[in-house]
């Protein structure tokens, strides 16, 4: 048994489908690891802005506490210096709308006695603590009870608080005076030693800010997000700005009613207090003349005493211990007596929890980020989903054209093998014909035939055998294109009965039709047809001679032209019948095919080359109609023309 060697040619598209394979791999990993990284760039973008946006916000209440910060000798009978604070704030700031009252809160025996400043009149002038403000109020009397420190005076340098319940601003109003060079005094408990000179007391006035909570949430935070979340772009987010756990301020891109949740926020930020800044400058107005060097050391001091805590924490956090916490609410400086200020400084305590504090206990406001697809994981999937789509859409369509590759190189065999089958089946078809008419031939010029009926047999040979070799030929020169197929087909009106029986007659009296009975049935009422009348006859010819090679022992041809009906109605029905064989069911869909011959047809070494129904085939569709079969093994076949009707023609002949 012969072995089949494998086909050399199929050896590239093979490797190629293998690559798309191993390209679809590598590619299905690729996008996933730039679809991670592309989420963490997007949460390290949102974490970003929303800091920007804080820091935007912060900035701009840290500058009120600047401006409103109150001069040393500012009482409520002397606001002129105060009054120009305003005018600076009302002229500078491109949100002055945020503050909505000023107060001067003055240090009395039995608390504080409250001056409301008026803008119009430029003036102080005394009021009743609204209720709005009690918060404020209540911390400031709590402030007022300071811890002993036994041989020392305790001096508390208080920063502006922030309450954001209010909201309002609470600044200090800090006084300084030269006094005689302290000594040195040794009580600090922390692990590092900042040693300085001041020459500073304090006093219990505070001048309040009261801002406006609406025109925040309705101006300035609108205006800060659209800064830094614009709604153009690929990665427009959701956002949320409450001032606490039910009270939201502002929204964009959320439904009615709908809020970002804790746990489904991509990025936050709590905003709505002072930068460190500030609180520096304060320092420095604090201490006069020499405040750089104390407030730089102050500030220095208190950024080391955080980065300890932090690693503190971050330490307790791996062995599972709560975390300390971080306070910056108060520096606690301890002075020796004024008689020994000439020899030495005094040293600086940063404490935590160092007694009350000014700062309130609120954490400030919050701001949510959600991106619109509902968290960044889900945007994530969708643009990972859609470099999947595109990038395997590219593979399937390098993996379609390299099946289309293997398809159409088996084609190119199967093709080329009919080829060579055609070539063989011509070349015997045209061997057979000629044979008979070289001996026909010979043997006339040899003399032997001397009857004249004998002589007229070989010459109704030698005609019959040429244009076997005519028809024969002319098939080839249609199929290439070289003769009437190549001419351009033009339908006309025209009588397909005549032609009908001018074709039945014709091929009637052929020698190969003799035995044959035909019958010819014609319906009244045919119309004219549009159609060429050299299609019609070739492709009658052909479907005529196909019933007489293939009629075996029927020797039966029935040709029949009738209108149709139903899904046949404007086509006029020429069918070509014979009682032969029939045609396989396996073979039934391919005998249009050009050079296709059914097996039993090849094993039973009929005459053909399996071109003739494909011809039928492409002149009826030149024409607008088409050719359908039906058949049956052992019953015969039946071949039908389906030709368009020529629309508003008589039935005479054209």
């Amino acid at each position: 048994m012969l072995r089949r060697r494998f086909p050399i040619g199929l050896l590239a598209p093979i490797a190629l489908v293998v690559l798309v394979i191993a390209l679809g791999a590598l590619q299905y990993r690729w996008v996933g690891q730039v679809s991670e990284r592309e989420r963490d760039q997007l949460r390290e973008s949102l974490d970003r802005r929303a800091r920007d946006f804080s820091d935007d916000f912060d900035r701009e209440i840290s500058r009120a506490c600047q401006i409103f910060e109150p001069d040393p000798d500012l009482t409520p009978s002397a606001p002129d210096r105060f009054a120009r604070h305003h005018d600076e704030w009302q002229r500078t700031s491109p949100f002055a709308g945020i503050v909505r009252t000023m107060y001067f809160a003055e240090s009395a025996r039995d608390g504080y006695t409250l001056y409301r400043y008026d803008p119009a009149q430029r003036a102080f002038e005394k009021t009743d603590w609204p209720a709005a403000l009690a918060p404020v109020k209540t911390r400031l009397t709590a402030a007022r009870v300071l811890p002993e420190v036994a041989g020392a005076s305790i001096f508390t340098v208080a920063a502006p608080a922030v309450f954001t319940s209010v909201p309002a601003l609470l600044i200090p109003q800090v006084r300084h005076e030269t006094t005689a060079a302290p000594r040195t005094n040794t009580m600090y408990t922390a692990n590092r030693t900042v040693d300085m000179t001041v020459t500073m007391t304090t006093e219990r006035n505070f001048v309040v800010v009261e801002l406006d909570k609406a025109f925040i949430a309705s101006s300035m935070v609108p205006v800060l997000v659209q800064r830094h979340f614009p709604e153009s772009g690929s990665d427009r987010v959701r956002v949320q700005v409450s001032a606490g756990q039910n009270d939201v301020l502002y929204s964009r891109g959320l439904a009615a009613g709908q809020t970002i949740e804790p746990k489904a926020t991509d990025a936050s930020a709590v905003f709505f207090g002072l930068r460190l800044e500030v609180v520096k400058g304060f320092v420095s107005t604090a201490t006069g003349a020499s405040s750089a060097g104390v407030a730089d050391a102050t500030m220095t001091a208190m950024r080391r005493k955080d980065e300890e805590l932090r690693v503190q924490q971050k330490q307790q956090s791996k062995r599972a211990v709560a975390p300390l916490p971080i306070m910056k609410d108060r520096l606690v400086l301890t002075a020796p007596p004024l008689a020994s200020a000439a020899r030495s400084g005094f040293s600086m305590i940063i404490e935590q929890n160092a007694g009350p504090s000014l700062r309130p206990t609120t954490t400030g406001w919050t701001l949510a980020l959600q991106h619109e697809a509902g968290s960044l994981d889900a945007a994530v999937a969708v643009i990972r989903r859609r470099n999947l789509f595109m990038s395997f859409g590219i593979l399937s369509v390098l993996a379609a054209s390299a099946g289309l590759v293997m398809v159409n190189a088996r084609r190119s065999e199967k093709l080329a093998a009919q080829q060579m089958e055609f070539v063989a089946t011509v070349s015997h078809e045209l061997r057979t014909p000629l044979a008979v008419i070289r001996s026909a031939a010979q043997n006339l010029s040899a003399g032997v035939v001397h009857d004249a009926n004998q002589a007229q047999r070989y010459g109704e040979l030698i005609e019959s055998e040429g244009r076997r070799l005519t028809d024969m030929v002319e098939q080839v020169l249609e199929f290439a294109g070289l003769n009437d197929v190549k001419r351009r087909v033009v339908p006309r009106p025209m009588d397909a009965v005549s032609v009908l029986r001018d074709v039945v007659a014709s091929t009637s009296s052929l020698p190969e039709a003799r035995g044959v009975d035909f019958d010819l049935t014609i319906d009244p009422d045919v119309p004219v047809v549009m159609s060429d009348e050299a299609a019609v006859r070739r492709a009658l010819n052909n479907l005529i001679g196909n019933a007489l090679k293939y009629a075996g022992h029927g020797r039966w041809v029935g040709v029949t032209a009738s209108r149709g009906a139903g899904a046949d109605d404007g086509f006029v029905l020429v069918s070509v019948a014979d009682r032969g064989q029939g045609i396989a069911a396996e073979d039934l869909s391919h005998i249009f095919e050009p050079f296709y011959r059914g097996r039993r047809v090849v094993e039973q070494q009929i005459r053909g080359n399996g071109l003739g129904l494909s011809l039928v085939k492409q002149l009826l569709q030149a024409i607008g109609g088409r050719v359908s079969v039906t058949s049956a093994p052992g019953e015969g076949s039946r071949f039908t023309l389906h030709l368009p009707v020529a629309a508003g023609v008589s039935a005479e002949p054209v």
